[in-house]
């Protein structure tokens, strides 16, 4: 039976751990113990994929060199440094990061990486991520209180949380900000792979950067996708639902059908959840229309469902997703 790639990630463990493709790990299995729970997601990257701890994280790494992509909450900062560090083997001394976009959740943990390794964002990103210091701070101040919440088990993150809130009075807005901006079109390497950067204009946010990793035919799509999820609208953030459209369709390009999707929230799939993504935003976009066109109250509208988000997670901002397509239809 011929198996592609990405079977290997959507796979059960099961059915993956005879495959000897690649001895040392199976693809979809948890990695060797961490701090987190990391889970194989190609040859060269592992993820952490958990809706209560915040935006998918990704470890690249190849040659002795290692990045993250996305680095969470604040207090979980200094375990996906160590965590990246275990992966990628003896002898790292520093690990690269990048952010795919401005949003708390996906920047919280920069204290830990940046001026400890080549940091990455988008140019609009790094000037949001500055002006959140306050927000970061808050985060830091509640790391032992949200390691116990979320993980309270793990003694490990307990103690590293409780050690991050110990430094507080040391953290500088600085130690949030990445130093190198990316663009569309960037290229980045971590050992010997290739690391494609895409940006397609407003979509989740003003700063959305795709990131695509060539030898391993997989991305990290930030929260361009919500996989099973309602998406997150931010109105202060940039973003556009017809921005985010496009965007959509610029990442569906860079995909075939073994292209293994790492989203910003929810789990890994394939192109389809892109897609999947895609025709949610396509649908609501026509069903807030109709109902503007029709002279329906906004309030009326906001409180509105429609067969398309069935079974979604996220119920809770449903109706903020609507709100702004809605705003952004009538140009409020």
């Amino acid at each position: 039976m011929l198996i592609d790639r990405r079977s290997f990630v959507l796979g059960s463990a099961a059915t993956v751990a005879g495959m000897s493709f690649w001895p040392r790990r199976a693809i979809g299995r948890p990695t060797p113990p961490q701090i987190l729970h990391w889970s194989m997601t190609s040859k060269n990257t592992s993820a952490v994929v958990s809706l209560e701890l915040g935006g998918n994280s990704l470890a690249i790494y190849s040659d002795g060199q290692v990045m993250v992509i996305d680095t969470k909450f604040p207090y979980l900062g200094a375990a996906l440094r160590e965590d990246a560090v275990s992966l990628a083997g003896s002898g790292i001394e520093s690990v690269a990061m990048l952010n795919t976009h401005h949003h708390g959740d996906h920047t919280g943990g920069n204290h830990a990486f940046v001026g400890r390794g080549e940091s990455h964002a988008h140019i609009k990103a790094i000037s949001r991520i500055a002006g959140q210091f306050e927000r970061y701070k808050a985060g830091v101040a509640a790391a032992v209180a949200q390691a116990h919440q979320t993980m309270p088990d793990n003694h490990v993150l307990a103690q590293l949380a409780a050690e991050t809130a110990e430094n507080a009075d040391s953290l500088k807005p600085e130690d949030w900000v990445p130093k190198h901006a990316v663009g569309d079109g960037d290229a980045l390497t971590v050992g010997t792979l290739d690391l494609s950067i895409s940006h397609f204009g407003p979509g989740h946010t003003d700063n959305d950067v795709v990131v695509r990793v060539e030898q391993d035919n997989l991305i990290h799509t930030g929260d361009l996708v919500f996989s099973g999820l309602h998406p997150f609208f931010d109105p202060d953030g940039g973003g556009s639902a017809s921005g985010w459209i496009k965007s959509l369709e610029g990442t569906l390009a860079l995909c075939d059908e073994d292209t293994v999707v790492v989203p910003g929230h929810g789990p890994v799939g394939g192109r389809e959840i892109i897609a999947a993504a895609k025709d949610y935003l396509e649908k609501l976009v026509t069903a807030v229309q109709y109902e503007i066109d029709q002279g329906t109250p906004k309030e009326k509208v906001v409180e509105m469902s429609w067969p398309f988000m069935d079974g979604l997670g996220f119920e809770q901002i449903r109706s903020r997703a609507i709100d702004f397509v809605y705003d952004e239809l009538t140009g409020a």
